[in-house]
């Protein structure tokens, strides 16, 4: 049985980044609005955790405080505060003295997963199972194909392939930059003329989840992060459909040419998927 979130937040936007994030750890949500709302869910629906955003400083402090200390008996010890980078010193001395773990806002992709997983997975139970990419490209392992223009010495480039999608990945980063920029683009693999759009997309690296992109209207997103030795990406293709797409080793600089030619699986015989953009 997948664990349930219960996330109490006012604003649209934000339940449905934790909603996506949330859904990546494999877990089912309850949205409530705010605290009332959410007692009573709690009372009906049966729930792991819980992720409250705090109200702001005009709320009435005595309620705010009673519906916190109402959801610590129902949750004791899986409880998350959603805060500002600097909450007011009566938000503040709530959480100290309820000892209440916060996630800031901003920082909801990378420090969400490490606070929420002991609640929901204390045993490191059964997740979902995500349908795993297979890589049908590797710019670093091989010559460019016919038809594909020579990628910059600093750019790497990956195809995927699944049932669903066709996943075109760049990954740019100078030999000596600390950061590297993602750029990519999703297809449908029986209709590559209409591309995946609204498609939520989540980045993670080795301690977790590090950004989350809605596709736009070309099936496109990018993202830019602190370098990793290696990534994940998760794409949402249909509701609790999950597509999850794992890099090979990112310690890479320089040209392809410059590294041990080695074999990689190509789909269609050999063929690989052309790449918008970079045909000749």
């Amino acid at each position: 049985m997948q664990p349930k979130v219960l996330i109490i937040c006012e604003r649209a936007a934000e339940r449905d980044t934790i909603r996506v994030l949330v859904g990546t750890m494999g877990c089912q949500w309850v949205l409530a609005s705010g605290i009332d709302e959410a007692l009573a869910l709690a009372r009906r629906e049966r729930t792991s955790a819980a992720l409250l955003e705090l109200p702001g400083p005009n709320s009435d402090a005595v309620r705010v405080e009673q519906g916190v200390r109402e959801l610590l008996v129902r949750f004791p010890g899986r409880v998350i505060a959603l805060t500002d980078e600097s909450p007011t010193p009566i938000i503040s001395e709530l959480l100290s003295r309820y000892s209440i773990p916060s996630v800031q806002r901003d920082r909801l992709a990378a420090d969400l997963w490490p606070r929420l997983e002991p609640m929901v997975y204390p045993h490191l139970g059964i997740r979902r199972i995500t349908k795993v990419a297979r890589l049908v490209l590797d710019t670093f392992l091989q010559p460019l194909p016919a038809g594909i223009r020579y990628l910059q010495p600093d750019t790497r480039q990956l195809v995927y392939e699944a049932p669903a999608l066709t996943a075109d990945i760049s990954f740019e980063r100078s030999p000596d930059a600390t950061r590297t920029t993602l750029t990519g683009q999703i297809m449908r693999t029986n209709l590559p003329q209409i591309p995946l759009n609204g498609v939520p997309v989540v980045l993670k690296g080795q301690k977790g989840p590090l950004g989350l992109m809605i596709t736009n209207e070309a099936g496109e997103f990018s993202f830019e992060f602190q370098n990793e030795r290696s990534l994940s990406l998760e794409i949402e293709v249909s509701p609790n459909d999950w597509v999850l797409l794992m890099s090979p080793p990112l310690d890479w600089v320089g040209r392809a040419e410059d590294q041990p030619q080695r074999t990689l699986s190509i789909m269609n015989e050999g063929n690989p998927p052309r790449r918008r953009g970079r045909l000749a």
